[in-house]
């Protein structure tokens, strides 16, 4: 059995039998990794409280056939001002799910690693503004998967989006990826109009740093909108996708299942 050394965010922590937990974490190495901690909820349990939902942590394990199998933890940072605030925690819990969704495979890449260690780092250094946050977040991740939305011009015919055109407002159309002038509406049933201001508030999502996300309080509904609209019809992790939407972002409550 392989050894392996690894940085991982947790994602997931499920009770598993009487005393052990099976885990899901974003490594740096590896992509997604399932792994079970054996012991872990007893009280002498050589974790402690090191493996909590959304810590990230240093850790060795041995390669298993269908679990690998964590044999020591060091914690490198907690995220404790994240899990103890309801607000954040939910913001954190969907970003989670978006990451099951569109980075749901095995393959490494340590720019979903740091792009989510970074948010994390945002939500907890923040008072308010989770919304910008959660929605910068997918966005980027979205971008970083290869499906990024076209925001700048239709996505039919390149006809620039600056608002307003011609006094009607534009459009995005989840399936296309992408926005439409009024003349190309019609091209998709499941486009819906945007309110002024949606489509620079989007750019500005997509092209600041984390830490700098901000969106107006006015057009905080219209953009996570989009953005749920555009995760749903894309991710290739299809079940996590629309269970998001369905559940209207409230991913937190998949982090730590009873």
């Amino acid at each position: 059995m392989a050894v392996y050394k690894s940085k991982g965010i947790v994602l997931r922590s499920i009770r598993f039998g009487e005393a052990d937990r099976i885990l899901d974490l974003y490594t740096q190495n590896a992509g997604l990794v399932s792994a079970i901690a054996k012991g872990i909820r007893r009280t002498r349990s050589r974790f402690g409280g090191r493996l909590e939902p959304l810590s990230c942590v240093d850790f060795l394990a041995y390669q298993g056939r269908t679990l690998d199998t964590v044999t020591q933890v060091e914690v490198l940072r907690s995220f404790h001002g994240v899990r103890e605030d309801l607000d954040r925690f939910e913001a954190a819990g969907n970003m989670v799910a978006v990451v099951r969704a569109i980075s749901g495979g095995d393959e490494a890449d340590r720019r979903v690693f740091n792009l989510l260690y970074h948010a994390l780092d945002t939500l907890e250094g923040r008072t308010s503004g989770f919304e910008s946050i959660k929605a910068a977040f997918s966005l980027k991740l979205s971008v970083l998967a290869g499906y990024t939305p076209r925001l700048d011009a239709c996505v039919i015919c390149d006809r620039g989006l600056k608002e307003p055109l011609d006094g009607e407002p534009p459009y995005f159309a989840p399936p296309l990826g992408g926005a439409l002038c009024p003349d190309c509406r019609a091209a998709s049933g499941d486009a819906f109009p945007l309110p002024p201001g949606t489509l620079s508030a989007l750019q500005s999502l997509v092209a600041l740093p984390i830490r700098e996300a901000a969106v107006e309080e006015r057009l905080e509904e219209s953009v996570s909108r989009v953005v749920s609209a555009h995760v749903l019809a894309h991710a290739p992790g299809g079940a996590p996708g629309r269970a998001l939407a369905a559940r209207g972002g409230a991913g937190w409550r998949r982090l730590h299942p009873a």
